[in-house]
């Protein structure tokens, strides 16, 4: 077989992002292949790629792979990459356009320009992959039918197992585990024998805003024996009793705090959307803890509530996070995720349309 080479256009690797995870995953998938280079090109900012054009030009690259980059620089890679006469295969993680109309969280002029990109993304690639039926359904209805679109699911990000080994191996005592996040990670003396809940709500996204303004509803509430720890949001929210706001975390910091911590609470109201599941769910349930949650955090997931995740509804939040049967409910969302939202499902999914790509090209 002929050596391939694949470039994977995908978010800036300098910190780790839901936006980097999947074409992490993507990366991965692909790493270890014989007779395939593969090269991974960070762009944050759309400047940024014009450092790699000669490389994406070169003959020897048959192959472009994006993911998890902005809407107009996928427009701009895949308008590129079609008169370039590579293959190039689009990998929608959501659909922005549309989340920023439900949200409301973006200007007019920033929908339109969104909703043009997709579409030009959607149209001029040659493969397109989604992380969800939803997505699928969501893209084919505004855009309009296409060949070769298909649904690879989001899975546990490679990187996370990698750490969580790490961490594990490290700490093989729960309770070592416990003292280094309440003195390294949260700077909190007495939280060792606490109730310790994980929100994890980066506020660069609209949904976890709103999932985080949520949370601070039934704050007052909470028992002195309970502490949730909220990752991701930035600035004063006023005095907290039993929330503390821990910003963003380094990426081995977070696992640590996940793995050390009795469950994972997301609050998210009934329009906070996303394009495929989130991946602080199967994060959790691979860890083995239980997920408090609405029904629109576990979106995409083949989850069941009372079974797989405990169903929240704001007025019994404080009973919830006390439930004698959350261990059992972890062990079952545990098996969800390692049969259907592993790293080697993930990359078993992807291969498989690397074939069919290699073939046609």
């Amino acid at each position: 077989m002929r050596k391939i080479a694949i470039v994977v256009v995908g978010f800036s690797a300098e910190t780790v992002s839901g936006s980097l995870l999947r074409p992490m995953n993507i990366y991965r998938s692909l790493k270890s292949i014989r007779n395939l280079t593969i090269k991974y090109i960070p762009v944050g900012k759309f400047p940024y790629f014009l450092f790699y054009l000669p490389l994406i030009s070169c003959p020897e690259v048959r192959v472009i792979i994006i993911s998890g980059v902005s809407p107009w620089v996928s427009a701009i890679v895949t308008f590129g990459g079609r008169i370039l006469k590579k293959k190039v295969v689009m990998d929608f993680h959501g659909f922005g356009w549309l989340e920023a109309s439900i949200l409301g969280s973006t200007k007019w002029y920033m929908k339109v320009l969104t909703l043009i990109s997709e579409k030009i993304s959607y149209k001029f690639s040659t493969y397109v992959t989604v992380a969800s039926k939803w997505l699928f359904n969501m893209l084919t209805y505004y855009f309009g039918n296409r060949r070769n679109i298909y649904i690879i699911e989001n899975s546990v990000p490679y990187i996370f197992e990698r750490v969580v080994n790490v961490l594990v191996r490290a700490y093989s005592d729960a309770s070592a585990l416990r003292a280094y996040v309440c003195r390294k990670v949260l700077r909190r003396l007495g939280c060792g024998d606490k109730l310790l809940f994980v929100a994890p709500l980066p506020a660069v996204f609209k949904s976890n805003v709103l999932a985080f303004e949520e949370l601070l509803k039934v704050e007052r509430a909470l028992g002195g024996d309970v502490l949730i720890v909220v990752t991701g949001i930035k600035g004063a929210v006023g005095r907290l009793r039993n929330v503390v706001v821990a910003g963003y975390l380094s990426y081995v910091d977070y696992v640590a705090l996940l793995l050390s911590s009795d469950g994972v609470i997301l609050p998210y109201p009934s329009r906070a959307i996303c394009g495929g599941a989130r991946n602080k769910v199967l994060e959790a349930g691979f860890c083995g803890k239980p997920v408090l949650s609405t029904k629109t955090g576990m979106m995409f997931v083949k989850a069941l509530p009372s079974i797989h995740y405990v169903a929240l509804e704001r007025e019994s939040v404080i009973e919830k996070l006390k439930r004698e049967d959350l261990k059992e409910i972890s062990v079952k969302l545990n098996e969800l995720v390692k049969e259907h939202y592993s790293f080697v499902r993930f990359k078993h999914s992807f291969l498989m349309l690397l074939m069919r790509v290699i073939i046609e090209t």
